[in-house]
């Protein structure tokens, strides 16, 4: 292990690689994934120019707080898996603030490709499973993502990123409707219906904020034109008679979760919450979290965690507004915001970035915003008159 460290401090030295590392890890099994983010985010935490450059943005005193708060409860409530996850959700933000300190529109662009071209194996080892166990009832495909719904999930920002590529570059874009089609095609054999949800979300918030007015009316044409075909055929989406069923269960959860909440309003348990409280009392429904994100939040973190947490992503978002607003042409804030968009829609059904895999990649694109601070540092430079460096970090 300590081999291995001191590689990733070599390794260090030259930012770019390790950032292609964890974008490339995202798409591997869930315990590669999950190793990567361990062994880079220690070996960046060992390292102190790293250390220095992780710790050095606004907000990390709310994100430093959230931790420990979240790490506390966890352990006074004996949530071993509450624990684990607030470690993990330290190094995923530490690797997310290097990428932010270190990213470069080159190198951001590639990474960006990486997330695209990922659709072609995914959508052959999909497609290979699903005719492996094309004789099991209700089988829905995951590959090495834990469940389907993780799966979708990161298929779902796949297609959404071929949408912001295909719509923010000049030149070859059939490359990236061809990615999005294979990215659509292992999604419909994982069957997650709220995926599409998120896909069509972000898509038109691509579009809205791009002001391709066109294509947003060809979106809303083609939604229309899925959804008669789905009324009229709707054996073509077998899970789509699920759909009571699932509503149900949502329901079923968010009632269960209700008396824990007001049992413990003010201090939550820590990560994971529900799956603590399933585990202790059988007769519940066995399940890890409670699908919505606003339960989640009240349950595992409480209203205390709920404020410090908003503050952490207040102080992130007041960045990427002002990049957004200030910039005249920005790399990665309109990308973000459209993941977010899409990401916030499904949490009000699933939780799908509670996870190594999908909670890497969102963070890893949330780290891009720092292309965008740079540019408009520079810009700020030159509208005052000054010369030298300027740095918005907080030091």
């Amino acid at each position: 292990m300590i081999v291995i460290l001191k590689r990733v401090k070599q390794v260090a030295r030259n930012p770019e690689n390790l950032i292609y590392i964890a974008f490339i890890s995202v798409f591997t099994h869930f315990v590669i994934t999950a190793l990567t983010i361990i062994v880079i985010g220690i070996g960046l935490l060992l390292h102190k120019k790293t250390r220095k450059e992780i710790f050095s943005f606004k907000g990390k005193g709310w994100f430093l707080a959230f931790t420990l708060y979240t790490a506390f409860t966890a352990l006074c409530f004996r949530n071993f898996i509450g624990l684990a996850c607030s470690f993990a959700f330290f190094l995923i933000i530490c690797i997310s603030y290097f990428v932010r300190a270190n990213i470069t529109e080159k190198v951001f662009e590639r990474c960006l490709d990486i997330c695209c071209f990922a659709a072609i194996p995914l959508a052959v080892a999909t497609f290979t499973e699903n005719a492996l166990n094309s004789s099991v009832k209700g089988y829905t495909c995951k590959l090495w993502f834990f469940n389907e719904n993780y799966f979708c999930s990161l298929l779902a920002a796949i297609v959404i990123i071929c949408a912001f590529n295909a719509t923010s570059h000049k030149g070859k874009v059939l490359k990236y409707y061809i990615c999005a089609a294979f990215a659509g095609f292992a999604m419909y054999l994982g069957e997650s219906m709220f995926a599409f949800v998120e896909v069509f979300v972000g898509i038109l918030v691509v579009l809205v904020l791009n002001k391709k007015h066109k294509l947003i009316a060809l979106a809303l044409f083609v939604v229309v034109v899925g959804m008669i075909v789905l009324l009229a055929v709707p054996d073509i989406f077998p899970r789509l008679s699920e759909i009571n069923v699932t509503s149900q269960r949502r329901l079923r959860i968010w009632n269960e979760a209700m008396p824990f909440i007001k049992e413990n309003a003010f201090l939550g348990r820590g990560f994971l919450s529900f799956y603590q409280c399933a585990r202790q009392n059988p007769s519940m429904y066995q399940t890890t979290h409670t699908h919505n994100f606003a339960i989640e939040s009240l349950l595992s973190f409480g209203i205390i965690g709920t404020i410090i947490l908003v503050f952490f992503l207040w102080s992130y978002f007041k960045q990427v507004y002002e990049c957004k607003v200030l910039l005249r042409k920005n790399v990665a804030t309109t990308l973000i915001l459209t993941i977010c968009t899409a990401v916030l829609v499904h949490t009000m059904t699933d939780l799908t970035l509670l996870w190594v895999q999908t909670g890497l990649l969102y963070a890893l694109i949330l780290g891009g915003v720092g292309i965008d601070e740079k540019a408009l540092n520079k810009r700020i430079v030159a509208c005052a008159g000054l010369g030298g460096k300027s740095d918005r970090k907080e030091e």
